[in-house]
């Protein structure tokens, strides 16, 4: 039987195993425990994820797969989410409910819109150009603009517009004149609905996929990935031989972990962007510290651009009487900003806003800085992701996930880009035994 590893056990790297399973796949994570960026750690009585990750599903296998492995784990919620900008909060999303902004505000987003439906967004030059021909001068300069800068951390005429479609809705001018006279419009974008645990964390979904793998290596860390011997080396002395390899290692980690790649090819790797997160998560002890599931933040007089409130998903996450929220720094990789400095300031902020009051005790905290968090997405990975991925495949690697495949990937995605990576392998197995 050909012998498969899989490099990564977080959902995408889980997937590709439970849907390989009859090839008995050996599963490999640099981390002590399964999950990925889907771990949740309990903390003095406080469940946390790495910043919120909730399940947003559309495709039928995917229902009925986690149907299968957990019947009536999640329960479902419609999202309540909003922005804070001019001092006051607005129901997500922005460019659709203006109203209870200052009047020259709505105005100037209203008068905007209208003008830019002239415009074709489908001949953007880059990021900025898309947004300013799809939403208008107005809503651009009042959010769409400010809040993306601030998040990508990078000049929007950089970043490409080929991911906007599924992210970002735009309305109609029939729900944008509704939005501005205070006429809410819901259930607008790719996340109106989402699945959240009844109990516990989020890594229930991870931990179910992994239940009927029986060969899960924790605590491995890749130092080499030889194609020529077809061997993968671990920083504890474990060589391991393989005939197939799923990867859900970022793409320029790959690359970098090659024995003697062609030096073209790593290059253009390495030059891949991505955006890092840092993530605090603190429990409060008061209940009810907002209503919200997440506020989003584009104005720079504040240190993060979302925070979201998990008691607001399950009660379960937190003791009774208390709340707890995750707050997202975003930050270039390098250099990384100082979590005790950066939490001060968070703080600071959190009150200035009224999330916080000063009477408020922050019982708990915790720090994640997530390194490979948001793929950006330019013109050189537009350029050169296919070539990237051809090359490894051609050498039996099948990278998986949001980072191995270098892609904005939600949880559903992620499964199922394990799934076509298993199916890929499938494929290349029946081939080669086909040719003996």
């Amino acid at each position: 039987m050909s012998r498969v590893l899989v490099i990564g056990g977080g959902l995408a790297g889980l997937s590709a195993a439970f849907h390989l399973n009859e090839y008995d796949p050996i599963v490999f994570e640099k981390e002590s425990t399964v999950g990925g960026i889907c771990r949740s750690f309990s903390q003095d009585g406080f469940t946390f994820d790495v910043t919120g990750h909730l399940i947003h599903l559309k495709n039928d296998y995917t229902k009925d797969l986690i149907d299968r492995l957990l019947p009536d784990a999640f329960r479902p919620n419609e999202r309540r989410a909003a922005i804070y900008s001019k001092g006051c909060v607005t129901p997500y999303p922005f460019q659709a409910n203006t109203h209870g902004l200052p009047p020259e505000v709505v105005k100037e987003c209203l008068l905007g819109f209208v003008e830019s439906l002239g415009e074709d967004p489908t001949k953007a030059e880059d990021f900025h150009d898309w947004v300013l021909k799809t939403f208008g001068a107005g809503i651009a300069r009042h959010f769409m603009l400010p809040f993306n800068e601030k998040f990508w951390k990078t000049d929007l005429r950089t970043i490409t517009a080929d991911w906007v479609s599924w992210s970002i809705p735009k309305p109609s001018l029939e729900e944008v004149v509704k939005g501005a006279l205070g006429m809410t419009n819901r259930g607008m974008g790719y996340n109106p609905r989402f699945l959240y645990p009844k109990d516990g964390g989020i890594d229930c979904l991870p931990n179910a996929l992994a239940g009927p793998l029986e060969n899960i290596h924790t605590d491995h860390a890749v130092t080499s990935i030889d194609t020529g011997t077809k061997t993968v080396r671990f920083a504890n002395g474990r060589e391991e031989p393989y005939d197939f390899l799923i990867s859900t290692v970022p793409l320029p980690v790959v690359y970098g972990l090659l024995v003697r790649p062609e030096p073209r090819m790593r290059d253009n790797a390495m030059k891949l962007r991505v955006l890092s997160v840092l993530d605090i998560n603190i429990g409060i002890d008061r209940a009810g510290v907002n209503d919200q599931h997440w506020l989003y933040f584009p104005e720079d007089e504040f240190i993060f651009t979302r925070v979201g409130f998990p008691t607001n998903f399950s009660e379960s996450v937190a003791p009774a009487g208390t709340s707890s929220m995750y707050i997202e720094v975003t930050h270039q990789r390098d250099p990384k900003p100082d979590p005790e400095k950066t939490f001060e300031r968070a703080v600071e902020d959190l009150k200035k806003c009224g999330l916080l009051s000063d009477d408020d005790r922050i019982l708990t905290r915790q720090f994640i800085d997530i390194p490979h968090a948001y793929v950006i997405f330019d013109r050189h990975r537009q350029a050169h992701l296919k070539e990237l991925i051809d090359y490894l495949e051609e050498r039996d690697i099948f990278p998986a996930g949001r980072y191995g495949r270098w892609e904005y990937f939600s949880m559903e995605d992620s499964i199922l880009s394990g799934k076509a990576a298993s199916r890929s392998v499938m494929e290349r197995i029946h081939s080669v035994a086909a040719n003996v």
